[in-house]
């Protein structure tokens, strides 16, 4: 997933943490341990990974199954203003029809070596999808021969799917960040507050 669909997927759970974070006020906030907020980050850092390593930004287009053999495998780096995301891509010959250029975010393995590519049989399930970044984006490889006979990955490009893990979790992180950091900020607030109230 390129940075600027994670942050479409994570905006949100970021929306979600902020509205909870000045819900709660000060006071209520300043009654929360340290813990209580360690653990909303490390519990909303769990399923926030999880997301962004299995999926990749859904999609309602038709996925289309070819086998042939991959050939020209291709690494290159994708640089959208300060960041930059690796693509990779390869020619594939299916048993019937014409070549399809495929590109991925799925790492095939022993990728420092291109040409032991060459002539393998693959399964691959792409996107048929002209508008995504990614041409013919793949969502599951399969190497059907080969040195690496069985390898197997697939990220999840479902409306309802893995990458909903993205924005749940940026919303656990982000209270637990927004707690953490106003801590001392808020027991002084609720110092004052109930200075106020006895006096």
């Amino acid at each position: 997933m390129d940075y600027a669909h994670f942050m479409i997927c994570s905006l949100p759970g970021i929306a979600a943490a902020l509205a909870v974070y000045f819900l709660l006020g000060a006071k209520r906030r300043a009654c929360v341990p340290p813990l209580g907020w360690w653990l909303c980050l490390i519990v909303g850092a769990v399923p926030f990974f999880y997301g962004l390593s299995h999926s990749t930004f859904p999609s309602l287009a038709t996925r289309i199954t070819a086998v042939g053999k991959a050939y020209d495998y291709v690494d290159r780096e994708v640089h959208t203003g300060y960041h930059s995301n690796t693509i990779y891509g390869f020619q594939l010959v299916p048993e019937v029809g014409g070549p399809i250029h495929i590109e991925t975010e799925i790492i095939l393995p022993d990728s420092a070596r291109p040409t032991i590519f060459d002539g393998r049989d693959v399964r691959v399930v792409y996107l048929d999808d002209g508008k995504r970044s990614l041409k013919n984006e793949a969502i599951d490889i399969e190497i059907l021969s080969g040195e690496h006979s069985g390898f197997h990955e697939s990220v999840d490009a479902r409306p309802m799917g893995t990458w909903l893990a993205i924005p749940i979790g940026a919303a656990f992180v982000g209270v637990g960040i927004a707690g953490l950091y106003s801590m001392k900020k808020d027991a002084a607030v609720s110092a004052a507050s109930d200075d106020d109230t006895s006096s």
